[in-house]
């Protein structure tokens, strides 16, 4: 007797019955969807996060040659800086000991020195 009047209900009420049962269905499959979008998030800001971990590792690594090169660019600079000072000093020596020679021929040996003139620059000397 309960079994005909659920029968008699079911066919009557049939489309109603229908209706409730694609509403949940569709609310276990929104639900599941959203699960699955979550978890999709979730696994994208992981994943982004893992990228500017790697990029900032890459900047420290750049940061630090560029401090290298840098420094060895720093040395550089300062051993050509005391290689100019070594030769602007030798050519200084030299300058004063031509100057000396040329002082000393110039007082004893004026001959010489007008040779000396006439080959550096190639003039002639008229007395």
């Amino acid at each position: 007797m309960i079994k005909q009047k659920i029968l008699e209900f079911a066919l009557k009420n049939w489309k109603a019955i229908l209706i409730v049962l694609l509403l949940v269905v569709i609310a276990l499959k929104n639900g599941r969807d959203y699960k699955l979008m979550q978890t999709a998030y979730e696994t994208q800001i992981e994943s982004h996060e893992a990228q500017i971990e790697g990029l900032k590792e890459i900047h420290k690594r750049e940061i630090e040659e560029k401090q290298l090169l840098m420094e060895n660019f720093l040395e550089s600079i300062a051993a050509i800086e005391e290689e100019y000072e070594k030769a602007q000093e030798e050519l200084e020596a030299l300058r004063a000991k031509k100057n000396n020679e040329y002082k000393r021929k110039f007082r004893h040996d004026k001959q010489a020195l007008i040779k000396d003139i006439e080959t550096k620059f190639g003039i002639e000397y008229v007395p």
